[in-house]
């Protein structure tokens, strides 16, 4: 029986881990096959006026093994025809090119299906001021943007936006100012958000800040980046801490904040060193941090904190 590969491909109708599973083992072993060189060399060959090379296709398929097994041409449509229907938006083969490589999936993602997804989502918030060009740019920084539904967005800057009782357009700003923020969970970042609006509030204790009306006080927790572990977040507290009892001009470096704080505590290892923190949902649980941390530098605890009412 003679099989029409362009109706019929065996790789989509195969259990998609066990392909990339075996195909990820191919690769790390050198194990490919005839056929599969070819189509990464046809690749790098419909895109060598971008440079593009063999090398570059094959660490590509590391992440997303289809490409060894998809035609060239079906991969050069993919990628051309999406820019060419963003052209106007300021898109360009390098970029999207670039970003490809990046996020190998965006390959074999349909020209419609991004742009279905790109327009939707604009859409949804063109009241906000979000435009095809903004959305592009950030797309550039954080690749899912391509193939994220435009519900799941929404969900994600709505459901925000209600629990911390934010505007809607100051949430989609952030996310526009830092992209990758959108591929976090929505409840992970609410709580972060939170934690760092307490590290706010320590400042203004401690006497080192002026408290701005809520507005500012709000867009600058929003200026901060998310990304970072809760351990990280409670770290930089404690260097804040310390620093508002340091002299003038002997502040803990922000650049190595943990190096820095672990340094201090080596360095005052026989002395105690006074905190107090305003109570909160945070305060307990800085507490128990602060005094494993010293125990784990200096196998005892320096710290007295004492949490404010």
């Amino acid at each position: 029986m003679k099989i029409n590969l362009y109706t019929f491909n065996p790789y989509f109708c195969a259990n998609t881990m066990k392909f990339r599973k075996d195909y990820s083992k191919r690769i790390n072993e050198g194990n490919l096959t005839e056929q599969n060189i070819a189509n990464l060399k046809g690749l790098a060959d419909k895109f060598a006026d971008q440079n593009l090379t063999y090398a570059q296709c094959l660490q590509a398929s590391k992440r997303h093994p289809y490409l060894l097994v998809q035609k060239p041409e079906t991969l050069e449509y993919n990628i051309k025809e999406t820019v060419k229907r963003f052209k106007n938006e300021g898109l360009t083969t390098q970029k999207y090119l670039r970003t490809a490589l990046y996020y190998p999936n965006l390959f074999s993602c349909s020209p419609d299906t991004i742009e279905k997804n790109i327009r939707t989502t604009v859409k949804l918030f063109e009241n906000y001021g979000l435009t095809t060009e903004k959305y592009l740019q950030c797309a550039a920084n954080n690749a899912t943007l391509y193939v994220t539904k435009p519900s799941t967005i929404k969900k994600k800057i709505i459901t925000i936006a209600e629990k911390l009782n934010i505007p809607t357009s100051d949430i989609l700003d952030m996310f526009m100012k830092q992209p990758t923020m959108l591929s976090m969970n929505e409840k992970e970042l609410i709580k972060k958000f939170g934690l760092l609006k307490y590290i706010e509030e320590n400042k203004f204790l401690d006497g080192i800040a002026i408290r701005p009306d809520k507005k500012e006080f709000t867009q600058s927790i929003l200026r901060k980046k998310f990304t970072y572990s809760k351990e990280y977040f409670y770290t930089y507290l404690l260097r804040n801490k310390i620093s508002a009892q340091l002299e003038h001009g002997h502040k803990l470096p922000h650049i190595g904040v943990i190096d820095s704080v672990i340094n201090f505590i080596k360095d005052n290892k026989n002395n105690i060193i006074n905190l107090t923190i305003p109570d909160g949902q945070y305060a307990k649980e800085f507490k128990a941090f602060v005094k494993n941390l010293s125990k784990q530098a200096v196998e005892k605890n320096i710290f007295k904190v004492i949490i404010k009412n």
